[in-house]
């Protein structure tokens, strides 16, 4: 194949994973979910997968000796596996995130692969093999390449911008929980010294009395929950703030390379999740 046919059925079957990939996850998180890294509706991971197991089994070589379904199935389950861990590994450590998470999911590697994603690969790639690359070849035929040209141009100008705007929201968010986490752990933090302080001094002066001693602890508590309101104050405050950009980013990026900024996403989205529901109500 040449460029701009690649870009044009990496395009395609990006569009096709990001329709079956939203509708599942809709369908299993009971609202609607935009799936994928960048904001078009398409999932990379899933038009690399197509157009090497087309370029592998298309192949003149390949293609008049195709080997049996279950070796079929063993090389696209394993292969696009492969793809999956590597670019889990290079999304993390470039932007810190994780896109999808087989933790709670059987025969998983790290969360990053797992035997039943495995298995969809592999029945995928017989789809592709049996099904798709008939079709392709045919379309390929009876398309003039002028319009593989003009497709693959255009094509490769909207990828281009879209990932490098999804790039920069996501180093923002990033940036943004780091703030935040850092945030909220120096106010907490700055109420339980000051509560601490106040439970010192009034052990100190205990001998004056236990009114004293109990004002003090009400004190400190006071303090405590002070703390607690200003963090929250500052996560309502975030997150309705944040751009529809961000909001995509925060609901999809599923783990966070540091864990506790993972915990400080999460509590993020879930108040974003409130303020969401309550915008539908108060808009219907």
């Amino acid at each position: 194949m040449i460029a701009s046919q690649i870009i044009v059925w990496f395009s395609f079957f990006g569009l096709l994973g990001w329709a079956f990939e939203s509708l599942y996850c809709s369908l299993v998180e009971k609202r609607w979910c935009n799936r994928g890294f960048l904001f078009g509706p398409l999932c990379p991971i899933y038009g690399v997968g197509a157009v090497t197991a087309i370029a592998v089994f298309g192949n003149p070589l390949v293609s008049g000796n195709l080997p049996p379904f279950w070796a079929i199935f063993l090389i696209c389950a394993l292969g696009a596996s492969a793809i999956e861990w590597f670019t889990s590994i290079v999304m993390e450590r470039a932007f810190g995130t994780v896109w999808w998470d087989y933790s709670n999911l059987p025969l998983n590697i790290k969360g990053r692969v797992c035997a039943s994603a495995a298995a969809l690969f592999g029945l995928g790639g017989l789809a592709i093999v049996y099904v798709a690359l008939p079709l392709v070849r045919l379309a390929t035929a009876n398309i003039p390449p002028l319009a593989f040209e003009v497709a693959g141009l255009a094509l490769t100008w909207v990828l281009a911008a879209d990932t490098m705007l999804t790039v920069a929201t996501l180093t923002e968010v990033v940036a943004m929980v780091e703030r935040l986490e850092t945030d909220i752990n120096d106010r907490v933090q700055g109420a339980v010294d000051a509560g601490s302080a106040s439970v010192r001094a009034g052990a100190e002066r205990l001998r004056e009395g236990g009114v004293l001693l109990r004002g003090t602890g009400a004190e400190a508590a006071d303090r405590l929950r002070e703390g607690g309101d200003l963090a929250a104050y500052r996560l309502r405050f975030i997150a309705d703030h944040m751009s529809a950009r961000q909001q995509h980013v925060l609901h999809n990026a599923r783990r966070f390379r540091v864990d506790r900024l993972g915990g400080t996403a999460r509590r993020l989205e879930r108040v974003l999740d409130v303020l969401l529901a309550n915008r539908k109500k108060g808009g219907e």
